[in-house]
Formats: structure tokens, sequence, C-alpha cells
């Protein structure tokens, strides 16, 4: 199982344990109600290791290429984007974590940079814009939207129009409004 599966588990243990909880605020049972509390503190702490492997996982694969061509390296880290944008998606819909999520931003544009260093740039990153995740696609295209407009505007008015009220949704939309905000000739990075 994945780590954003997982985190998502917990988001669902969690919502049972709000629910169960609640049910209990106003009741007479205090032994009920500390052990519903005991529960929460649990699942929280499962919440935060899962987080920190995420995070050591993504954090691992920048380190780790001593011995790697370059294109072994571009490959490793278009999986460790694709990875960090379905776990910051996570972080941000079933839990509203934006610390944990900036935290994976930072990591994904560290990806970026890296990539930058090595064969043909970020421009690896397109192999992404066809991934099934909605999530994987609006971040690629957010790193994409300079280096091949073309290709990536129909992608993100795509996930726009098709997802709502989540991260990829949100990615999609903030990268077009900068996209037209800033001016669709804007001098590429």
């Amino acid at each position: 199982m994945e780590i954003d599966e997982s985190i998502a588990q917990v988001g669902q243990k969690l919502d049972a344990w709000w629910d169960e909880l609640s049910a209990m605020l106003y009741s007479e049972d205090r032994v009920a109600q500390g052990k519903a509390l005991l529960h929460g503190f649990e699942i929280v702490k499962e919440f935060d290791r899962i987080k920190a492997d995420g995070l050591a996982a993504i954090t691992a694969l920048m380190t780790h290429h001593d011995s790697m061509t370059s294109d072994e390296r571009a490959a490793l880290l278009i999986r460790g984007f694709a990875f960090a944008a379905k776990l910051a998606d996570t972080l941000h819909d079933e839990f509203s974590d934006v610390d944990g999520e900036t935290k994976v931003a930072h990591l994904m544009f560290a990806i970026a940079n890296a990539l930058d260093a090595i064969g043909s740039g970020r421009a690896a990153l397109a192999v992404l814009l066809d991934n099934p995740d909605p999530s994987v696609r609006a971040s690629a295209g957010a790193y994409l939207i300079k280096l091949m407009p073309d290709r990536v505007i129909p992608i993100l008015h795509d996930i726009e129009q098709n997802e709502h009220a989540n991260s990829a949704h949100f990615t999609a939309y903030w990268t077009l409004l900068r996209w037209d905000r800033e001016g669709k000739h804007a001098a590429k990075d």
C-alpha cells in the first residue's frame, strides 16, 4: 500500500473517530470519553508516522544518486515527483495539513531543480501529463506550463472543469490564473 493511500485510510479512521466522539460529547460516561480521546491520539500518531515516512522517502531520493546514470536519476526523480504530488494532495484534501503539504511542495520544487541540472531538464516531467491521477497531471502542468503551454493548458483546463474542490482542481485553477495574469507571452524559464 502506498503512503498516500495509508494517509487516506487514516483520514477515514479520523472521520469515524469524530463521529464516535461527537456522540459522546454530552454524555456523562467519562471513561468512554477518555478512551475515545486516547484512540484519537493513536490515530494522530499514526498519521504523523506515515507523513514522516513519506517525507523521508522523497528526501532520500534527492540524496541517493551516486552510482546512477542521468537517465536513471531522471526516472527516479520523475517517480518521486509523482509520489510527492499525490502525497501533497492527500495531506491537503484528507487532513487540511497545510504545513505538510508545504513541505512536500518544497521537495517537488527541489526535484524540478534537480531535473534541470540533468538530461532534458524539467521537460522530463512531461511524461506525467498522461498520468491517470489528476493531482499528478496538475502538478506536472504547473511546472511545465512555460515550457509547453500548448500541451499543458488544455490538460489544466480539463482538470479545472472535471475536478471539484480538491487540490488538483486548485492547482490547475491557480496555474492557469497565474499564466493569464503574467501574460501568455512571458519569458520562458
